[in-house]
């Protein structure tokens, strides 16, 4: 045991005297907590000058006059200059179509110089067919588009009022038929909108990936190095293989505990700090970020997550004799990390489905798929039990990773034993299921 604590401390020690160790412990939550504005910032960015398009009219009902003076309510930040100006309406009549081709011929010409950055196209019916208007560009633009989709869809809709029976005036019917933005609550009363559960299960999931990628390649690397430079081979005159894997990978286990729990005070200091240190919160992103279940099951996720796929990446630095060759059996892994990016979209739209129970269930996808879920149902929950619900299917879930944990770190070791001194050719998969029965 004595000999397993030396690796443990000489491990813990290289990563934690680091200066880019004490870099990442400020500069990862930076990052990730700058993401979300960021993100929203970039989605709702605005333009810093006057936008020009030009419209082409062959509807035959003056669309274009109308499409124009809806525009005119955008402004820029100065709340004064046009957001749009349309430079020209171009009206076709309905039935010339040699006249619109050419007009829209000069326009695309106008398009690529960039004299002009759209140009609208409306034919006869819009009320009747989408397709009997397009909007042409080169650049789109989230903010654009949703604001002319916006404007056409109410001068559509006026065009169906004003050819209707109905015995009301057309501003009535529009404000009676507006769109309704629907509040909404959990189980508990409190409002968390869908942004703020999705941002921060973003934010936890890469935390746990980042740390999961990054410290696994450092033992990768570690393992290769110590190999090549036939190190390992004065090491294992005095310590067993298991035993100097069990040390590499617990020990820098340790050095990215410590991260967790240095991360966890600095938030907590934030939030419960008095004078300058105190931090105001949203109340939604408190609700989660502080909730003990959270707290818990993603330390425990992150902690036993590194733990196995640490272990693969040591045994892949056992078998390999240069990082360029670890790189092919790196890639399955790191593939089987991000698929649960993927997957997750599933997962927060259904979280107590059958197929995200099961998934979350899943050794290699619990420390993201199941963080997910907690993160979206157990902030909710107004009675926790250990048997059932979120926390106990967390508790389920957390348990077979331990196992999984263990059975992957003795089937490393079987690999790792012979691996790490053997040197040339890289084995074949026969070979190492042999080493794993010899």
């Amino acid at each position: 045991m004595s000999k397993i604590w030396v690796v443990i401390k000489s491990e813990y020690l290289q990563v934690v005297k680091k200066k880019s160790f004490l870099i990442g412990i400020f500069l990862i939550p930076a990052l990730m907590a700058a993401m979300g504005p960021l993100m929203v910032l970039l989605a709702s960015n605005s333009a810093g000058s006057t936008q020009y398009l030009a419209v082409v009219d062959q509807s035959g009902e003056s669309v274009g006059q109308e499409f124009k003076s809806a525009l005119e309510r955008y402004k820029l930040d100065d709340g004064e200059t046009h957001a749009y100006e349309i430079i020209g309406i171009i009206e076709v009549l309905p039935g010339d179509s040699a006249a619109f081709v050419s007009t829209v011929d000069s326009l695309t010409k106008a398009l690529n110089d960039e004299e002009i950055k759209y140009f609208m196209l409306f034919r006869q019916g819009i009320e009747e067919a989408d397709s009997n208007m397009a909007l042409v560009t080169n650049s789109e633009s989230f903010r654009t588009i949703s604001r002319f989709e916006k404007v056409i869809s109410r001068i559509a809709a006026t065009m169906r009022l004003e050819k209707s029976n109905i015995n009301l005036g057309i501003d009535s019917v529009l404000a009676l038929t507006q769109r309704v933005n629907l509040p909404r609550r959990d189980a508990q009363g409190d409002s968390v909108n869908f942004d703020t559960k999705w941002g921060i299960s973003m934010i936890f999931v890469m935390l746990i990936y980042f740390v999961i990628i990054g410290y696994g390649q450092v033992i990768m690397r570690s393992v290769i190095e110590e190999k090549a430079s036939r190190i390992m081979e004065v090491l294992v005159s005095s310590i067993t293989p298991f035993q100097l894997l069990l040390g590499k990978v617990f020990g820098l286990g340790g050095a990215t505990l410590t991260q967790l729990l240095i991360w966890i005070l600095m938030g907590a200091g934030l939030y419960f700090g008095s004078g300058a240190f105190a931090t105001a919160i949203n109340p939604g992103i408190a609700k989660i970020v502080f909730n003990p279940v959270v707290i818990t099951f993603f330390c425990l996720f992150q902690v036993f997550g590194y733990l196995l796929f640490a272990t693969l990446f040591a045994l892949v630095g056992s078998i390999v004799n240069s990082e360029k060759e670890a790189q092919i059996f790196v890639a399955p892994v790191s593939i089987l990390l991000a698929v649960s990016f993927a997957i997750g979209i599933l997962i927060i739209q259904e979280p107590n489905s059958t197929m995200a129970r099961t998934l979350s269930m899943i050794p290699i996808f619990a420390p993201t798929l199941m963080m997910m879920r907690i993160i979206f149902v157990a902030p909710s929950v107004t009675e926790y039990s250990f048997f059932s619900g979120i926390l106990g299917e967390a508790i389920l879930s957390f348990v077979l990773l331990l196992v999984a944990t263990f059975f992957v770190i003795w089937l490393s070791s079987r690999i790792f034993r012979i691996g790490i001194l053997m040197y040339g050719k890289r084995p074949t998969l026969p070979e190492i299921i042999k080493w794993v029965r010899y």
